[in-house]
């Protein structure tokens, strides 16, 4: 197994140097051409999906920016921090080398430290997702600080050997280092590769491509608790616990680590039309994955000798379906883009030692992202943000007899408008808002074989049950100052965003709740070339 972990991490190392190089080559052929211009974060991101495009619509594009960001949060779901500060480095491209070949690439680093994060010792939040993907893991009560780093290297390569022709391969890497700095005292390192492809074949205007890809992903927790004399249950903020499910906890053991590892492949076909004006593509993907959860614990033999035994304790299957429709549009001067997506994933938890699945999580989500952008008679750009979201999560945990279920809705819209200063330089504002709307909301649990209240089902099942079925309410301002230098764009931006609660739910369940506002303030440099 140690054998095995040191392959695991050569083969992350040579990962990261491949796609390394292949990011350098993008940074350096793009400032030699210069010819890209800043476009919205939907057509941003179809394109570095798919660099092929460049075939079809040549846009050459790169932005490098450093970000500095502090987000405050009163209201919370329970396993996320309740101040959050961090640096992000990123730089991203897409370019034609030649009429046969096109690259995009992303390089992301980030540096976060996160204060008083309770209830889990790995790195994983609820911040942005209702759920920990996997709940088998080992948490105490205690809050405290923790420091994470995270880097992310992605890079496509389309090639066109004949007209008929299309393919694409892509490889990305993923790090992620997280330490806690209070007993128990974990540290989290957290691997992710993956491997992807897409052939396909070109006749005129249409395009028609098969698609698959290979992930694998692999975590460590090592918990090194320093004070045996306190780990007792009437020491309940550092008692360590091991939930599975959503909320059948044990005692947890003194010294402990845990692993886990998955991987899966993801397989799916897509159409495409191009013309001179117009992109539109459609699609559908399937993944399958089993993520296992091993418990190891280490003793000496009679020889003095240290041993590891790996017990495979769980595992999480996942089945996940999606389809989605891509367009980009240009048409009097107006520039549209549009993606739509649909995607429905189940996830099964089963204990390999109790021969029973613990809970099931089923999750869909239907969105519609949207971007308009226009030019006056000043070369003053105006755009229009519209992204719709109704989704449902769904968890029914047969250990603790618990049901719950959310269905939502919520919208994000938003305008920005520049305004010319001189020749060259212009200041751009912009208003963001956005709403949170519980459609159907329940929940029901039981305490099973026990008087006893279950700890984790009231400290962070039902706060975070609060927090999903309460309305909220947010508002985003942004000021951007841009200066033109040749092809050259220079970019100051600084966006300030405030989000309420509109409900009483949320305060009823948390007593502690002091009705304020969540905060979040950051501010960029960025260089688009």
């Amino acid at each position: 197994m140690h054998n095995n972990h040191k392959n695991r991490l050569s083969f992350n190392k040579c990962l990261l140097l491949f796609l390394l190089l292949m990011a350098n080559q993008s940074l350096f052929s793009q400032a030699t051409r210069l010819d890209s211009i800043d476009i919205s974060t939907v057509e941003r991101n179809i394109r570095l999906e798919n660099p092929y495009l460049s075939f079809f619509h040549p846009l050459d594009f790169s932005a490098t920016s450093f970000n500095y960001s502090v987000h405050k949060q009163e209201f919370k779901r329970v396993q996320s921090p309740e101040k959050s500060e961090g640096f992000n480095f990123n730089s991203q491209g897409v370019f034609q080398l030649s009429p046969k070949v096109a690259l995009s690439g992303r390089l992301n680093a980030v540096r976060e430290k996160e204060h008083a994060v309770p209830f889990i010792l790995t790195e994983e939040r609820t911040t942005n997702q209702s759920f920990i993907h996997n709940p088998s893991y080992f948490y105490a009560p205690r809050a405290a600080d923790w420091l994470k780093q995270d880097y992310n290297i992605y890079g496509v390569l389309a090639y066109r050997p004949v007209n008929f022709l299309i393919t694409q391969l892509g490889v990305e890497g993923n790090f992620t280092k997280a330490y806690r700095d209070a007993d128990p005292r974990p540290k989290t390192d957290h691997y992710v590769y993956n491997v992807f492809s897409k052939i396909g074949l070109n006749w005129k205007q249409h395009s028609l491509f098969a698609k698959g890809k290979y992930f694998n992903d692999y975590r460590v927790n090592d918990i090194m608790y320093v004070n045996m004399n306190t780990n007792v249950p009437s020491s309940d903020s550092v008692y360590i616990r091991y939930n599975e499910g959503y909320g059948n906890q044990y005692k947890g053991t003194l010294y402990s680590s845990t692993e886990y590892k998955s991987d899966g492949y993801i397989w799916g076909g897509e159409y495409a039309f191009n013309n001179r004006n117009i992109h539109f593509s459609a699609g559908y993907d399937y993944q399958y994955s089993i993520e296992r959860f091993y418990k190891i614990y280490t003793y000496k033999d009679t020889d003095n000798q240290s041993y590891r035994v790996y017990d495979k304790y769980s595992g999480l299957r996942t089945d996940k379906h999606s389809m989605y429709a891509n367009f980009l549009g240009r048409f009097n001067g107006y520039n549209w883009a549009s993606k739509l997506y649909f995607w429905d994933q189940l996830d099964d938890n089963f204990n390999y030692e109790l021969k029973y699945r613990t809970y099931r999580l089923h999750q869909y989500q239907l969105g519609w992202n949207n971007n308009l952008s226009w030019f006056n008679s000043k070369n003053e750009s105006q755009k229009i943000r519209l992204d719709l979201l109704y989704g449902r999560n769904s968890v029914k945990d047969i250990s603790v007899v618990l049901n719950r279920e959310i269905n939502y809705f919520q919208y994000h819209l938003g305008y920005e408008k520049e305004f010319r200063i001189n020749s060259e330089d212009k200041l751009a504002l912009g208003v963001d808002q956005y709403l949170y709307f519980p459609v159907h909301k329940s929940f029901e649990y039981t305490p099973y074989e026990s008087s006893k209240e279950n700890i984790f089902v009231q400290r962070i099942a039902i706060p975070d049950y609060a927090y999903d079925a309460s309305k909220k309410l947010g508002l985003t301002l942004n000021l951007k100052y841009k200066m033109n230098r040749g092809k050259i764009r220079y970019e100051m931006e600084g966006v300030l965003t405030q989000n309420w609660l509109a409900a009483n739910q949320y305060k009823q369940a948390v007593p502690g709740y002091n009705g304020n506002a969540n905060f979040i303030a950051s501010f960029a440099l960025k260089v688009f070339y």
